[in-house]
Formats: structure tokens, C-alpha cells, sequence
């Protein structure tokens, strides 16, 4: 019989569960009542976790159940670099949102990005008292473990140890997290993901990137650079060139910047579109814009999308072939065109077998998405990331030293 274990591990499945029995955590580790009190009656001093509702008696004594103290923990104050906006949050770790704000890159375009970040920072820390961590999600390649963003082609970073630099300036703990994981812990955690242990997130925006989750955990890689499915070459006869450098990637062929470049490309070479006025208009098309023409039924917005989305299907099914999820689940907007999914559906019907049995689907959290995952980086890291922990609950003058 089990009779050493961390409280490490009690509080993460605590943190899971969100509320517990005493006899169900003696059952899930293996321990004796008097074992698993003794370590709850340290926890409980600590105030780490509260005794809360009566559970539901089945014929002795009513057990006591047990929650995490969420009041230890700080508030959440997040910022989501997405390729064209930046999203704030500021939240609890039970998942309640008390500020979202959306900027435009467009608009911020002519200031240095890390300063603009500053200031949104030192403006939130001065009207949010209760802020306990700061969490950053960026696209690109990012080491979590140590704090860097290796190289973001949207912010145009490279190297950069944001979380040292945001803690020696703030004097508060830092996360930092790649985009398309943090939506793949969000999905795990409010999506249509929770209770699912093997899924990926297959996100199409200005590039291409996926977040696989195996046997509950996000898979990182050796380089911390898993999930760059958009630089698989999927099209070896292609001259379109990807920003990695080669030719006929899959986000060359199919991401939203490569379908609005062929689109406008197409056009300004003399090929008909409904969307020749728009461009002339603005100047510019984006993939609403494009989107617009496959609902109007445009030939060439639907020439240019289709191909695309079979090259799509290609992608998932490679996803699909390699590592067998229960479940993908799909972002972008392109996703929510209803010809384009019912392209894609067909086209993945040509690739798959028969018993293969994995749900496709588009994600239906919206922008809450961009506004939820830094709080979701924050409670996955909770108990998880000791380092970290000890930092967030000692901001509020809490105490974390655990056997």
C-alpha cells in the first residue's frame, strides 16, 4: 500500500476534479483514511484547500467535500497576440472574466509592440489590484519551460526572454505560452474537449499551426517546436513559396494569407471576380471579403478556397493516419463557412478508412477563445509548475511549502 505521496499530486487531482471526498482521494492514490487525513489536515492549515458543501450520504456519515482556496491565487491579467489583434483578460482561475478588450494591430502599428505592451500592463496593474500573474500568449516558435519567444513572425521577435524582461520590469510571475496551445488547454478545460485525453487543434489564420493533446497532456516536442503542421510540404509541384523558406507547405497553399494573395494576385492579372470592386475599394482583400464571395457564390473565391481545403483535408489526414485522435477541432474563420466545411467533409471522406473513428469540427467558443486561455495557461500550471506556484501565491502573501 501506498503510503508516500506528494501533495503535489493530491491538489492537482483536487484541482481537477474541483471538488473531492477525502474516501475518493484514498481510493484514487491508494492510501489508508488515516493517510490521506493527515495530508488534508496539512493542506487545510496551509488554507491551500477549503472543507466546503456536504456531499450526498450513501447511509453513513455525509462526507465533506473539498475545493481548491481560490483566494490565495491572484488574479489572471492575459495578453493573446493573435496575428492581427492583441486580446486583455483579466479573470479568476474559476474561470469568471471580469474585462475583455480587443486592440487592433492596425491601429498600434506605428509604436513598438513590447512598449505598447508595457503600457497595457502598467495601466491594468494600476486600476486591477488583485492581479497575480501576467500571462502572454504569442504566435511563433516559444520555449515554455524557459520563458522565450524563439522567433514570431507577426511581432517580429526573435530570441526574446519576455518573462524575464515583464518580471525584472513588474515584479510579478509571467507565463508564456504558444497560441495554439493555450486554445488547445482552453478547449480541454471549457470546450468541447473536457473529458477527452487524445485530440488536436488545427488552427488556420494568417498561418497554419496545431496543438496535439496526448493521454491528457499537450505534446511539446524535444525542441518545444511540436505542432508546426503548417511546414509540412504538401504540394511538391508548387512554386508558392512559404515564409519558412520552402515551397508548396501547407500553410503556402491553404492559410488565409495565401488564399487572399492568390485571389488578388488572380484578379489583378484579369480574372473575373464579384470581389475586383472590393479590392479596388479597399485597396486590400481580407478573408471576410473572400468569404463573402464563396456565399455569392463567386468562381473564383470558390476555386481558390476549395483547392485550398483539399490540401486541408491532406494535412488531416496525415493528423488522422499518425496520431488517432477522438477529436479535432478546427479554428479559423474559413471554418465557418458552411460550403467549406462540406467541401472539406467530402474530401475527407476520399482519405479516410472505414474505422476510423475521429470527430471533425469547428471549435464553438468564438472569441472566447482568445479571452479564456490565458487563464487556462494559469490553472494548468497551477501545482503543476512548482517554481511558478510558489511565485503566484506568494504574491498575495500566501505561503507554499510542500513535503
Amino acid at each position: 500500500m501506498k503510503q508516500s505521496i506528494r501533495e503535489e499530486k493530491i491538489l492537482k487531482v483536487i484541482k481537477e476534479r474541483k471538488a473531492i471526498s477525502r474516501l475518493e482521494l484514498a481510493e484514487i492514490f491508494d492510501l489508508t483514511p488515516a493517510r490521506i487525513s493527515k495530508i488534508i489536515k496539512s493542506l487545510l492549515d496551509k488554507e491551500i484547500i477549503l472543507e466546503k458543501d456536504v456531499g450526498v450520504s450513501t447511509g453513513g456519515r455525509p462526507p465533506v467535500i473539498l475545493t481548491i482556496n481560490e483566494k490565495i491565487f491572484g488574479d489572471v491579467l492575459g495578453l493573446n497576440l493573435a496575428p492581427k489583434n492583441i486580446f486583455l483578460t483579466v479573470g479568476q482561475i474559476n474561470g469568471e472574466i471580469r474585462k475583455r478588450k480587443k486592440y487592433s494591430l492596425d491601429k498600434i502599428q506605428d509604436e513598438d509592440i513590447l512598449n505598447f505592451i508595457e503600457k497595457l500592463i502598467s495601466n491594468s496593474l494600476a486600476s486591477e489590484k488583485k492581479i497575480g500573474v501576467i500571462t502572454i500568449i504569442i504566435t511563433g516558435f516559444v520555449n515554455h519551460e524557459k520563458g522565450i519567444s524563439i522567433m514570431s513572425p507577426h511581432y517580429k521577435w526573435r530570441n526574446l526572454n519576455i518573462v524575464k524582461h515583464l518580471e525584472d520590469k513588474f515584479h510579478i510571475p509571467v507565463l508564456l505560452e504558444h497560441d495554439v496551445r493555450a486554445m488547445a488547454l482552453t478547449e480541454q478545460q471549457i470546450g468541447a474537449c473536457k473529458g477527452i485525453n487524445n485530440f488536436v487543434i488545427f488552427n488556420i489564420c494568417e498561418g497554419i499551426g496545431t496543438s496535439t493533446c496526448i493521454d491528457g497532456n499537450v505534446y511539446r516536442g524535444f525542441n518545444s517546436m511540436a505542432g508546426e503542421m503548417g511546414h509540412i510540404v504538401i504540394n511538391t509541384s508548387s512554386i508558392r513559396k512559404c515564409s519558412c523558406g520552402k515551397r508548396g507547405c501547407l500553410e503556402a497553399e491553404s492559410s488565409n494569407t495565401a488564399i487572399i494573395n492568390r485571389i488578388t494576385s488572380d484578379i489583378k492579372i484579369g480574372k473575373y471576380s464579384m470581389l475586383k470592386d472590393i479590392l479596388s475599394k479597399k485597396g486590400y482583400l481580407d478573408i471576410n471579403d473572400i468569404l463573402l464571395g464563396v456565399k455569392k457564390r463567386d468562381f473564383l473565391a470558390i476555386q481558390v478556397t476549395s483547392e485550398a481545403v483539399e490540401y486541408i483535408a491532406q494535412g488531416l489526414n496525415i493528423l488522422v493516419s499518425i496520431i488517432d485522435p477522438e477529436k479535432i477541432i478546427l479554428v479559423g474563420d474559413i471554418f465557418t463557412s458552411k460550403f467549406l466545411m462540406d467541401t472539406l467533409k467530402f474530401e475527407l471522406n476520399k482519405f479516410s478508412l472505414e474505422f476510423q473513428k475521429c470527430i471533425i469540427e469547428p471549435t464553438k467558443l468564438g472569441d472566447e477563445l482568445f479571452y479564456y486561455a490565458p487563464i487556462a495557461v494559469v490553472i494548468k500550471s497551477i501545482f503543476e509548475n512548482k517554481k511558478f506556484t510558489k511565485k503566484y501565491i506568494t504574491k498575495l502573501g500566501g505561503s507554499y511549502d510542500f513535503n
